[in-house]
């Protein structure tokens, strides 16, 4: 009589219960199902209370404004706060620091430096040193109020340029000290 435990014979069996097996996995059959975990994203969801840097009437300084804004999901809580600064000030002594219409730009967080992408129609506004630098620094001190943000950057169009005229925009904004 033959012997069927030889160490060919088990070797074979575990080849053949390992072949099975990958086949299995590989079809979906064993994969461990994924459990979604709460982002950062879904955690900033609701209500957040953001202070909008307008123009003072001398136009040499800031009237800062608070408001609540409702973030929704898939909503940029960096965006908002600018889309609320480009709606104008309500409070009395502060003056909007952008003509009324302009278009939201973009904002991408990297690491902790915030790209503020501007529409091509900033760089034909055309403004005065002041109202440029009201413009840029107004944007600039919304989003370094976030906790997440160290410094900001510029592009126009999604494009590094020099300046929009008057003010260089080749360096990062960082936190007055």
């Amino acid at each position: 009589m033959r012997r069927f435990l030889t160490f060919f014979n088990l070797l074979g069996l575990l080849v053949l219960v390992g072949g099975v097996w990958g086949l299995l996995y590989t079809q979906g059959a064993l994969q461990v199902p994924v459990v979604s975990l709460p982002s950062k994203a879904d955690e900033q969801l609701g209500q957040r209370i953001v202070r909008l840097h307008f123009a003072n009437a001398k136009a040499d300084g800031f009237a800062v404004e608070t408001r609540t804004i409702r973030i929704a999901g898939g909503d940029d809580p960096l965006e908002l706060a600018l889309a609320e600064l480009l709606k104008g000030p309500q409070a009395q002594g502060a003056f909007p620091i952008a003509p009324v219409g302009l278009a939201v730009p973009e904002v991408y967080l990297y690491g902790d430096v915030a790209v503020v992408n501007l529409p091509a129609e900033y760089g034909q506004l055309r403004q005065g040193s002041a109202a440029e630098a009201m413009l840029i620094y107004g944007m600039a001190y919304t989003l370094l109020d976030f906790p997440q943000v160290g410094s900001v950057r510029f592009l126009l169009g999604g494009k590094e340029v020099e300046s929009l005229g008057h003010l260089s925009l080749l360096e990062p904004i960082t936190r007055p000290r």
